[in-house]
């Protein structure tokens, strides 16, 4: 781990634990390369990961602020691993659908922080519970980072590859909530219609260095899927 990777860790996680609360403004670099004793390049590079990340915001003349809900522009953030606390995991059961591998191309690319001419894994997975709970996954993760995946892990918890075989940990995911019409694969596995709607939660993953490690959309049935937050003043 860089130095600069280490000091985006300690920020992230004294935002995550309220130590730098929301709308709080953060030490200025000058300050900070005195509590780390490193370079100014080092302190704005460990900044601008998490300004990428959107845990902060950077406002000229004024400093820069751990970024609040009003600042998403409709996106809501979270710094949990698992959107699905309430599903039964060891009754969860997955399909793979597509498993390939392709170039990752601009778009892609630019979610994931990586070179549009790097590869990654093209994943559409059918997942359901033993009730009534279906989703289907679309996932992209790039290879360098998250080798070896094959369709035995497909069928079982790729997070649980990432943390306990690859060693990593999975830090924080930033997520979009959106209405959609469903596709091919929505219409035909999950039996909508045309005019169903769906619930798309687009996700981007972090590790704890910063590093986006997926980025996916999950399709759920618009309604059979509750989602509530809380919010406070």
């Amino acid at each position: 781990m860089t130095k600069s990777e280490y000091i985006s860790k300690e920020i992230r996680g004294k935002i995550q634990n309220g130590t730098y609360a929301i709308n709080m403004q953060i030490p200025t670099e000058k300050e900070f390369c005195k509590i780390y004793k490193v370079s100014r390049i080092t302190i704005k590079k460990a900044i601008d990961q998490l300004v990428t990340e959107g845990l902060l915001a950077k406002r000229r003349g004024s400093g820069t602020f751990v970024k609040g809900l009003e600042e998403q522009k409709g996106k809501v953030v979270s710094q949990t691993n698992g959107l699905f606390n309430s599903i039964d995991k060891s009754k969860v059961k997955s399909t793979a659908l597509v498993f390939e591998v392709i170039p990752a191309g601009k778009e892609i690319a630019a979610k994931l922080n990586i070179d549009e001419n790097s590869f990654v894994y093209h994943i559409i997975r059918y997942r359901s519970d033993s009730k009534d709970w279906q989703v289907i996954d679309y996932v992209y993760m790039p290879i360098e980072l998250i080798p070896g995946l094959n369709k035995d892990i497909l069928q079982h918890s790729i997070y649980q590859y990432i943390e306990k075989d690859l060693g990593y940990t999975i830090q924080s995911a930033h997520r979009v909530l959106k209405a959609i019409r469903p596709n091919e694969y929505d219409k035909k596995y999950l039996h909508l219609k045309d005019t169903d709607p769906v619930l798309s939660i687009e996700q981007i993953g972090y590790l704890d260095d910063g590093a986006p490690f997926e980025f996916s959309e999950q399709h759920h049935i618009g309604d059979k899927f509750e989602f509530r937050t809380v919010s406070i003043r």
